[in-house]
């Protein structure tokens, strides 16, 4: 069997991580509010989100695409195994917000061209809208 080499890949899309969910109940995916409603339009985003390049959808407007805010804006409870993974120091600045319809918000960090969801706002309580 011969070995196949990939040369200089670069992903151009995004993907996403769900290995540092927030330990608070209310925004992980075991909180009341993460419905079959949400779980099903949460996927259809991400698959429309990582679809697409990736310098494509950062310029889309934040109904469609992703919205930035600073970390101070924010009051989600980071997973501290994403803070002791030092990932935080390698990612874009804030936190990241992509909607899922009027249902909810999905709140994470971006590193590189990995969206690490860190909490899923179906009470839109973690930032100001």
């Amino acid at each position: 069997m011969r070995k196949r080499k990939i040369l200089n890949f670069e992903p151009d899309r995004l993907a996403f991580n769900f290995s540092f969910i927030t330990r608070d109940r209310k925004y992980g995916f075991d909180g009341k509010g993460f419905t079959k409603v949400v779980k099903g339009q949460m996927f259809d985003k991400m698959v429309r989100l990582s679809s697409e390049r990736y310098n494509a959808i950062l310029g889309w407007p934040k109904r469609l695409g992703l919205e930035n805010l600073p970390e101070k804006e924010v009051a989600v409870a980071v997973h501290p195994d994403f803070t002791r993974s030092l990932r935080h120091l390698d990612c874009l600045p804030g936190f990241w917000i992509f909607r899922i319809s009027d249902t909810g918000r999905i709140i994470g960090r971006i590193q590189e061209k990995t969206f690490y969801i860190l909490a899923v706002d179906t009470k839109f309580k973690l930032y100001k809208h």
